[in-house]
């Protein structure tokens, strides 16, 4: 059953984050993630190179924008599980709480890995020219995606 909540709970989290993007970028301009340079990212982990130079004039790979959607669904899925596991070990019901504290570390992943290793932008984004505001809107991101943890869950207990 663990299985299942993880990943309603996992795809309903991605799809309010998506969600929220576009919003987000109609409303205020905001840049929205670019899936096809993730599914770039992870093609070309998927042969061995870890590490981007500079991906934005990399060739491009076949698919690579469904690829990319594929692997953020499945990561959302992943801490989706992750979630409902904790929540159903240490919890007697849905946390939000512990769906927000998720959804904020779920966030290191693209501070950690994405922004460094696939787009070459530093650690944290450290090369990006307005760092703070990217972080700041990371952080905003994956508060979104800690709260569709939760509703996801709620949903289907």
């Amino acid at each position: 059953m663990f299985i299942i909540e993880g990943i309603i709970s996992g795809i309903i989290a991605t799809l309010l984050f998506d969600l929220f993007q576009i919003t987000l970028t109609f409303s205020y301009g905001i840049k929205k993630a670019k899936w096809d340079l993730a599914g770039r990212y992870f093609i070309g982990v998927s042969k061995g190179k870890y590490k981007q130079e500079d991906i934005y004039n990399e060739p491009e790979e076949k698919n690579e924008l469904f690829i990319g959607y594929v692997v953020h669904y499945l990561i959302g899925v992943i801490y989706g599980l992750i979630y409902v596991i904790i929540n159903a070990l240490l919890l007697n019901e849905p946390s939000l709480i512990l769906a927000l504290i998720i959804g904020f570390l779920t966030v290191l992943g693209s501070w950690c890995i994405m922004m460094p290793c696939a787009y070459n932008l530093g650690l944290f984004g450290s090369k990006i020219e307005e760092q703070k505001k990217v972080l700041v809107q990371n952080l905003l991101f994956h508060f979104v995606f800690g709260v569709g943890l939760f509703l996801g869950y709620i949903i289907i207990v």
